[in-house]
């Protein structure tokens, strides 16, 4: 009998402790996280790229930019409908508004949010857990070829997630990476 629960306690603690417990990989920052950010960038920024036909040189201009955001370490939650969204270049500074209903493709002068990835629950406007939120602005004006321009995301709580970055030369009609400054 009792070699039997010895025998019990073995083939137990074998099959607990051979299966992995670890978390799954948190999502990585596409660039250094800022001190006291609660919000940090995922993957790529990329613009838009229109090219105008008719005139002498076609010129590309970036007319929207959307890049992707999650909790930095630490943060449980960010309620999206508090973000503001400033743009800035060497010309201007514009504080951009939401779309209503915050979900949706931006206007001129607006933001929205284009999707919830790894969405927890039903949908609603609370950034939590391993969620990411698809972000699309655009500025009043186009961004021209090797323009320098800033994306300031200030949540409510917390320090704002800076994106500097500058336009390619040339842009190419359709998706432009967006590198970092």
């Amino acid at each position: 009998m009792i070699l039997v629960i010895v025998l019990m306690t073995a083939i137990v603690i074998a099959g607990c402790t051979g299966q992995d417990t670890t978390a799954p990989p948190s999502p990585k920052p596409a660039e250094a996280l800022q001190p006291g950010v609660v919000l940090m960038s995922i993957g790529d920024v990329t613009g838009q790229g229109i090219v105008p036909q008719g005139g002498i040189t076609p010129v590309g201009m970036i007319d929207t930019i959307t890049f992707t955001i999650g909790l930095a370490p630490g943060t449980k939650s960010v309620d999206l409908e508090k973000l503001n969204i400033i743009y800035a270049d060497a010309v201007r500074m514009e504080t951009l508004t939401n779309v209503t209903g915050y979900r949706g493709i931006p206007g001129q002068g607006s933001w929205g949010i284009l999707s919830i990835e790894h969405e927890v629950g039903k949908p609603n406007n609370r950034l939590e857990f391993e969620e990411q939120a698809r972000i699309q602005i655009n500025p009043k004006a186009p961004i021209l070829p090797g323009q320098v321009f800033t994306i300031a995301v200030k949540p409510q709580e917390g320090n704002p997630l800076i994106l500097r970055r500058v336009a390619p030369q040339p842009i190419v009609q359709d998706t432009n990476n967006l590198p970092p400054l």
